[in-house]
């Protein structure tokens, strides 16, 4: 199979630092509480990215199921992720801006062998792009264009 090149275009609504992202046809609003100069209408960055590791775990565990002979009845998947505001805010060189760590737990409503479940979420584990994007990509070519309005 080809590599697949996933495209997102992100603007700033003008309004506090509420930002728009329009994804394949589709907006996701993208902000921050007020006390951080938000709206609070819409997730934060890193909240989004906690979301996107418990909805590509949710489609790995649906996809994968079967060929692990796994009936779901129900799934969820809960996720924290430790941040401390001091690295991105600049007050701490110190520390890393993004998250120290990441936790998640699966809960998978079964009535299948414990057995099949465990070999589905390990098989899930290794193979979720989310989890292998967070634990080693780097952004690379990136590209800062300045608009003039002159």
């Amino acid at each position: 199979m080809a590599n697949t090149t996933f495209i997102s275009e992100v603007k700033w609504s003008g309004e506090g630092v509420l930002s728009v992202a329009n994804v394949n046809g589709k907006e996701v609003i993208i902000d921050e509480p007020k006390e951080l100069g938000g709206t609070d209408k819409g997730a934060n960055p890193v909240e989004y990215v906690l979301s996107a590791l418990g909805g590509c775990i949710n489609v790995l565990v649906v996809t994968f199921a079967q060929k692990f002979d796994v009936e779901v009845n129900g799934l969820d998947v809960q996720l924290e992720g430790d941040l401390d505001p001091d690295g991105f805010l600049g007050i701490n060189p110190d520390v890393r801006p993004g998250y120290q760590e990441v936790r998640y737990k699966v809960n998978i409503d079964s009535p299948s062998p414990k057995e099949n479940i465990e070999q589905l979420l390990s098989h899930v584990d290794a193979i979720c792009p989310v989890k292998d994007t967070l634990a080693g990509t780097s952004v690379v070519n990136v590209t800062n264009q300045a608009a003039s309005g002159v």
